[in-house]
């Protein structure tokens, strides 16, 4: 192994896949949230129904995120970048919560 192989450990990748689908599901879902909005609100649009097709298809990707890294806690497999998956993906959820009952009010 020479000093430019880089090497993961196997008990981390499902780790830095939960990572990384938190990271880009928690994106997706606020991405696809101000521009449903802003398309549901515009008169001359077509409607906001992709963007709420591709904020549903965020979640999955955030609540998979959750899975995996709820998972690699459980099995003890690299806890730390699990936790800061399961945080990061625990974040977009957080703040539906906090939109929706701020509607309430």
């Amino acid at each position: 192994m020479s000093d430019t192989d880089v090497y993961v450990s196997p008990s981390r990748v499902p780790a830095l896949i939960a990572l990384l689908l938190a990271v880009l599901g928690g994106a997706g879902m606020a991405w696809n949230f101000v521009n449903g909005i802003s398309a549901a609100l515009d008169s001359g649009g077509n409607g906001a129904g992709l963007f709420v097709v591709l904020f549903l298809i965020s979640a999955a990707l955030v609540l998979a995120a959750i899975v995996i890294s709820i998972v690699c806690l459980v099995r003890g497999k690299a806890r730390g970048v699990a936790a800061v998956a399961l945080i990061i993906a625990l974040v977009p959820i957080v703040g539906v919560i906090v939109l929706r009952i701020a509607a309430l009010s």
